[in-house]
């Protein structure tokens, strides 16, 4: 899909080259995650791939074609384009934004209506009740999910991220991750992705390129380089944390276990007690709706309010979703204060649940062999 050959960058004035020399192949659907630290040639690399910055030598292959000698206009908007600070345009609505490119095409009205919904509808934003608002109405993270539905807007191929995450808060930051993970399955794009943190290219990456000086170190899968660092340099920027970073490689659905003991929001308070009882713990996970999660009971607070309408009294419980990293449930666990966490679907059912001890006992499995 994408493919670049002896890719060069060397600014006027400037003795040291910004790329150099740098060869890589992005497979159609991967996400490739370029990282390094400040003035690697990482973001400037992203910016040649869609000519924002023009390559001094070498050559760039999309599809088969060399985009050095295409028109700079066809190529942009071939490729979705997503930045750091958003850059949604202030004076448009939420319709307007995700519409930019579209309209540039030259689609009908309805055609773009009825992408602007539906790409609202997949980024998980009510159409009805966000599309004509402005930007400044929206919070950090639905903004940057809008910016993402423009890049998207004309259905491009392929997409370039510069940091698309990195001016929102830690636990916005891990929620958008997930949910990108989780739409990249529906869309399956060819990405190629900066970032300046480690964890988040494990976490989000298929290759993982890093970069130093201009120079490409290594280029591998995130597992690679984690276990198998090319060179010391590698090896210090990945840090000496790595038997931590190998939670960014595990999905909470990989080591989730079934929930054996759980409750409906329709059993009776005997029915309830009853199960509380064979689980033999101090609380029970309640669902309703064909398992959809409701939250959690506790039995000393049933046991001191022996009410019918015991459903008062169910409390909600912080969940995560499948396709999360084992190291977001970790987090969300100490943000908590628990050490039980339930794993839901796209549409909140009720999939499993992951222990301290479940944590502890794959990984001694796993990697202790």
């Amino acid at each position: 899909m994408i493919k670049v050959e002896n890719l060069t960058k060397v600014y006027q004035g400037e003795e040291e080259k910004a790329v150099s020399n740098l060869n890589l192949k992005v497979e159609e659907g991967e996400i490739c995650v370029f990282v390094g630290p400040s003035g690697c040639g990482k973001t400037t690399t992203l910016k040649m791939l869609n000519r924002l910055i023009e390559p001094t030598s070498g050559k760039i292959f999309i599809e088969g074609t060399n985009v050095v000698e295409q028109d700079k206009s066809i190529l942009r908007r071939k490729i979705g384009y997503v930045i750091q600070q958003i850059g949604l345009f202030p004076h448009m609505t939420i319709r307007e934004n995700i519409a930019t490119v579209p309209k540039l095409l030259e689609w009908d009205e309805e055609k773009i209506e009825e992408r602007v919904v539906e790409l609202l509808d997949l980024i998980g934003l009510d159409s009805e009740n966000h599309i004509d608002k402005y930007p400044d109405e929206l919070s950090g993270g639905q903004q940057q999910r809008v910016g993402v539905a423009r890049a998207m807007a004309a259905d491009p191929p392929i997409m370039l991220m510069d940091e698309p995450f990195g001016a929102v808060d830690p636990i916005t930051r891990a929620d958008l991750q997930n949910e990108f993970l989780r739409l990249q399955k529906k869309i399956n794009k060819t990405i190629c992705f900066v970032t300046h943190d480690i964890d988040e290219a494990i976490k989000m990456g298929d290759k993982i390129a890093i970069m130093n000086k201009g120079k490409l170190v290594q280029y591998d899968t995130p597992k690679n380089i984690l276990f198998n660092p090319k060179n010391e340099f590698a090896e210090d920027f990945i840090g000496s944390d790595r038997g931590l970073k190998v939670l960014n490689l595990l999905k909470a659905k990989t080591i989730m276990n079934d929930v054996y003991h759980k409750a409906d929001s329709s059993d009776s308070y005997e029915e309830v007690m009853e199960k509380l009882e064979a689980s033999k713990q101090n609380y029970i996970l309640i669902t309703r709706e064909e398992e959809k999660l409701n939250g959690y009971v506790n039995l000393k607070r049933l046991q001191d309010n022996q009410v019918s309408n015991w459903q008062k009294y169910i409390k909600e419980t912080p969940v995560i979703e499948e396709d999360a990293s084992v190291k977001d449930v970790l987090n969300k666990m100490i943000e908590n204060d628990v050490e039980l966490i339930p794993i839901v679907d796209e549409k909140k059912n009720l999939n499993g649940q992951i222990t301290m001890n479940s944590i502890q006992d794959y990984i001694s499995d796993e990697y202790n062999q």
